[in-house]
C-alpha cells in the first residue's frame, strides 16, 4: 500500500512540472502574435505564417525591414527567414527562466501556429537633383540683350543651376581656342567665313562697368586685370554659391573648325589645353592693363562643348570629315582627361557637357549618345529647333 501511495505522487508531482513548463513555454508564445507596425510611407503589408519553433522574435525582425530596398519590397516571407531564432531564445527575452525540456515532453506537446504580420518600409529612391541651364550672350555688354546684372535682377540667376557663356570662338590659324581679338562677325549669315576670327575681348574682360551697370553697384577699377563680362559672372557666382558657370565653345557661327580640332589626337590636344589655359586657369592675353597669368581663374567651373553639327548641315562653309562623330567622343575624352588630370591638383571637379541637336538624323549622323554620357556631367538639348538656345532643356 505504502508502494501505491509513493507512486501515485509521484505521478501528481510530475503532472504539476510538465504542466508548469508548458505554460511557461506557451505565455511568451503568445505574446508574439501582434504584428509588427512600422510608420512610414509605402508601406507594404504580407502575412506569414511559420510554426512556433521557426519564428523569429520580433525584435529581431526590426533590422531586416529598415534594409531592405525599393526594389524588395515584395516577397515579404523571405523576410523572416532570415532572422530564424530558436523558440528558448524568445524565452530568454521575455524574461522566462532557462530551462531543459525532456524530449518526450517536447514531442508531446502542442505546436502551435504564430502569424506574424511584417510591414516593410521601402527606402526612398535617390532621385538627381534638377539642372536648369540659362545663357548669358556674350554680347550682352552692349545692352543690346541681356546682362549678367539682368540675370539677377529678373529673379532668374535663383532659379538656375548653370549658366552658360556663349562663345568662345576656335583659332583658323593655329586651331586653338580664340582670346583675345575684338572683332565682330560679319554681317551676312550666309558668309561661309562669318565666324572666321570673330571675339570680343573687350566684351569679355576688357569694359569697364559702371556702378550703375554693375550686378553690386561697384564699378570695375581701371586698374583692374578683369572686367567685362567675367567680372559679373564672378560676381553672380558670389551671389548665389551654388550656381556653376560654364564657357561654351562653338555655337552656329563658331563650330567652323571643329572637325579640324578633333581630326587627331595631337591637335585634340593642343586645342583642349588652349581651352583650360585661357577659360580655366584664367591665363587671358594682357590688353590695355587688363588680363595676364590667371586674371580670369575661378570665373568658369567647366566647358560646354557646342559643335553644330558634327557630320554636316552646320552653318554654311564649317568643315566636316568622314569620321567626325568618332572624333567628337575623343574631343570630349580629351577634354574629361584634362579636367581631371586638373581637378586632381586642385582638389575639384571641372563640368564637361556637350550640346545636341533635338533632330534624330543629326543625333544618328554626328553623336554616338551611349558613350557621350559617360564623359560628359550632362547633355543640353536643343530646344525648339534653334540654334545658341538661351533656355536649355537637359538630359540626364
Amino acid at each position: 500500500m505504502g508502494a501505491i501511495m509513493r507512486g501515485a505522487f509521484t505521478v501528481v508531482v510530475l503532472s504539476a512540472v510538465l504542466s508548469s513548463l508548458f505554460v511557461a513555454w506557451y505565455g511568451p508564445a503568445r505574446a508574439t502574435e501582434t504584428g509588427i507596425t512600422v510608420l512610414g510611407q509605402a508601406q507594404a503589408r504580407s502575412r506569414v505564417v511559420v510554426p512556433r519553433a521557426a519564428a523569429a522574435p520580433a525584435r529581431a525582425a526590426a533590422p531586416a525591414q529598415t534594409a531592405a530596398p525599393a526594389q524588395a519590397a515584395a516577397p515579404a516571407q523571405a523576410a523572416p527567414a532570415q532572422a530564424v531564432a530558436p523558440a528558448r531564445a524568445v524565452s530568454a527575452q521575455a524574461g522566462a527562466p532557462a530551462r531543459v525540456v525532456p524530449a518526450q515532453a517536447a514531442a508531446a506537446a502542442p505546436v502551435p501556429e504564430v502569424t506574424v504580420t511584417v510591414t516593410v518600409t521601402p527606402s526612398p529612391s535617390p532621385s538627381p537633383g534638377h539642372i536648369r541651364v540659362g545663357y548669358v550672350p556674350q554680347r550682352g555688354a552692349y545692352g543690346a540683350t541681356s546682362t549678367v546684372r539682368d540675370l539677377d535682377t529678373s529673379g532668374l540667376a535663383a532659379r538656375l543651376t548653370h549658366v552658360l557663356y556663349a562663345f568662345a570662338n576656335i583659332d583658323p590659324g593655329s586651331l586653338t581656342c580664340l582670346t583675345g581679338v575684338t572683332r565682330p562677325p560679319a554681317p551676312d549669315p550666309n558668309d561661309p567665313d562669318q565666324g572666321d576670327g570673330a571675339g570680343d575681348a573687350w566684351a569679355d574682360y576688357q569694359r569697364g562697368f559702371t556702378a550703375a551697370e554693375s550686378l553690386d553697384g561697384v564699378a570695375d577699377p581701371p586698374d583692374a586685370p578683369l572686367a567685362g563680362n567675367f567680372n559679373q559672372l564672378k560676381k553672380l557666382k558670389a551671389r548665389h554659391p551654388g550656381l556653376k558657370a560654364l564657357i561654351s565653345i562653338g555655337g552656329w557661327t563658331y563650330s567652323k573648325y571643329f572637325s579640324d580640332v578633333a581630326r587627331t589626337a595631337a591637335t585634340r590636344q593642343r586645342f583642349v589645353k588652349s581651352c583650360l589655359d585661357a577659360y580655366i586657369r584664367g591665363d587671358l592675353p594682357g590688353a590695355e592693363g587688363r588680363g595676364g597669368p590667371g586674371s580670369a581663374a575661378g570665373v568658369f567651373d567647366g566647358i560646354d562643348v557646342d559643335w553644330e553639327w558634327p557630320g554636316g548641315e552646320g552653318h554654311l562653309g564649317n568643315h566636316t570629315g568622314v569620321d567626325d562623330r568618332r572624333n567628337l567622343t575623343a574631343l570630349l575624352a580629351e577634354f574629361r582627361a584634362q579636367l581631371d588630370a586638373l581637378g586632381a591638383a586642385t582638389g575639384r571637379h571641372y563640368l564637361l557637357t556637350v550640346y545636341i541637336p533635338a533632330d534624330a538624323d543629326r543625333m544618328d549622323a554626328g553623336f554616338d549618345l551611349e558613350k557621350l554620357v559617360g564623359l560628359v556631367d550632362f547633355v543640353n538639348v536643343q530646344r525648339d529647333g534653334r540654334h545658341a538656345v538661351r533656355e536649355g532643356a537637359v538630359l540626364r
